[in-house]
């Protein structure tokens, strides 16, 4: 007796067509990333399926305008995708603008699963560029799975902290809960998290969480211009994205941000209230119930 049913991820919404079918409820699909990159990449006959899925449903959603208008190059019409942010708590984000002087040792936070998606290996390569100027401390939280292409990101990250000389000054954590990521977050300067296109096609397709909960902690970010991305971190920090794997930029970037420190509290009054106008849990919720309601009218 479903008036809607909500399908997450786009090949989970094309398999669904036939239960669709059967009971004749509406059809809303959201789509994260490696389903409008990777899989139609790397199996073409996903191109199909979606041009079928795309006829069928209702009303497609998508983290961010630039994973929308990747719909629409997939043959999605516009007007059935729609933005749908993802929420973040904010009312639990405690707000701390984070604080540095020249010369006191400088907390990099990296918090990311290892995968070639995420860039890691570019943002050590940075660090390691500035660390005659800067005493970097560097966190990482994260890890590989089982599988090969994991492993491999893993030991690239290891060859790029013994290259650099950073090893001895990182922290490697592992996966932590939540809760120990956001503790984390708190002792740290800034939040290194410049995503790239893997060889794979993979990418973010929208922005990881993460990005959204650190700039409501407060805290500076550096990062790519991929997916998302800029539209999450907001014009105000925009300033202090790099192009993909460009090494340079990142340090530019680094560069420019340590340099303006006395407006770091400013930065981050204008990020968290960024992300408290456009992704707090509770605003994304009424958004999301106009969604269904506009669907259930059409």
């Amino acid at each position: 007796n479903a008036n809607i049913v909500h399908s997450h991820f786009g090949n989970a919404g094309w398999a669904n067509l036939g239960a669709l079918r059967r009971i004749g409820a509406k059809h809303v699909v959201t789509f994260y990333g490696l389903d409008v990159n990777k899989l139609p990449m790397q199996r073409p006959v996903w191109r199909n399926r979606y041009a079928e899925l795309f006829e069928k449903a209702d009303l497609l959603l998508c983290e961010g305008s630039h994973m929308a208008r990747s719909l629409v190059r997939l043959g999605c019409p516009e007007a059935k995708a729609c933005v749908q942010h993802l929420g973040v708590d904010v009312e639990q984000i405690r707000f701390q603008p984070r604080h540095w002087h020249f010369g006191e040792p400088l907390r990099i936070l990296i918090a990311a699963s290892f995968r070639e998606k995420k860039g890691i290996p570019y943002a050590i390569e940075a660090l390691g560029r500035v660390k005659n100027d800067f005493a970097i401390e560097l966190t990482i939280i994260g890890n590989s799975g089982a599988e090969a292409g994991g492993q491999a990101e893993k030991a690239r990250i290891l060859a790029a902290l013994k290259r650099t000389g950073l090893a001895e000054n990182t922290r490697l954590l592992g996966y932590q809960s939540h809760a120990n990521l956001m503790r984390e977050a708190y002792g740290h300067h800034i939040f290194l998290h410049p995503s790239v296109t893997a060889v794979d096609g993979d990418t973010e397709g929208g922005a990881p969480v993460c990005i959204a909960e650190m700039l409501a902690t407060g805290m500076p970010l550096v990062s790519t211009w991929h997916c998302d991305i800029p539209e999450v971190v907001g014009t105000a920090h925009q300033a202090y994205l790099a192009e993909e794997r460009d090494i340079d930029g990142l340090v530019a970037a680094l560069i420019r941000l340590l340099g303006h420190s006395e407006r770091w509290t400013v930065l981050a009054q204008e990020g968290r209230q960024h992300i408290e106008k456009e992704y707090s849990q509770a605003h994304q919720a009424k958004r999301l119930a106009v969604h269904y309601q506009r669907v259930l009218e059409a």
